[in-house]
């Protein structure tokens, strides 16, 4: 499989890129104004702690940080559509939209994407993941995927 398709290319620009990551410098500009001698330096030596409060030496050697948002997309990961796989190319069919306030999208000429990588069944459980993530196939019987959470929702951060 290749890493990268036309596809994907396409959907990663200059324009995407500085939009999510501004979002991450924004948030750290507004706590260092809300609260600066959090990003200072401490001066109070290594047993000092917030008034009178005990202060324990931390014992975390690394953390893991993980910032979810612009994620991979579920369909193409863990939630196979084999009808949108079908429709790949094809003007979108109205009953996907009907009803949905989407405002920025009228009088647009709305097209189905597929998914980018195929889809496998792995483990004796069958369960269908994406072949973008090989490892987490392989242990497809020790794992649960949930796939009967919904939302009436079509934008992603109120979903």
């Amino acid at each position: 499989v290749q890493p990268y398709s036309d596809q994907l290319h396409t959907l990663i620009n200059r324009r995407s890129f500085l939009g999510h990551t501004s979002l991450g410098l924004g948030a750290t500009a507004l706590a260092s104004l809300a609260k600066p001698v959090l990003s200072a330096a401490s001066t109070r030596g290594a047993t000092g702690g917030l008034s009178g409060m005990p202060h324990f030496a931390a014992r975390a050697k690394r953390v893991i940080f993980l910032c979810m948002a612009g994620g991979p997309s579920h369909l193409e990961t863990f939630d196979h559509k084999p009808e949108l796989a079908r429709l790949d190319g094809q003007p979108m069919p109205d009953s996907f939209t009907n009803g949905q306030p989407i405002a920025q999208l009228q009088n647009q000429k709305l097209k189905c994407l597929g998914p980018l990588f195929p889809f496998r069944r792995h483990g004796q459980s069958g369960q269908q993941i994406s072949d973008l993530l090989p490892g987490i196939a392989g242990i497809a019987d020790d794992i649960a995927i949930v796939r009967s959470m919904h939302t009436d929702q079509i934008n992603h951060d109120p979903a």
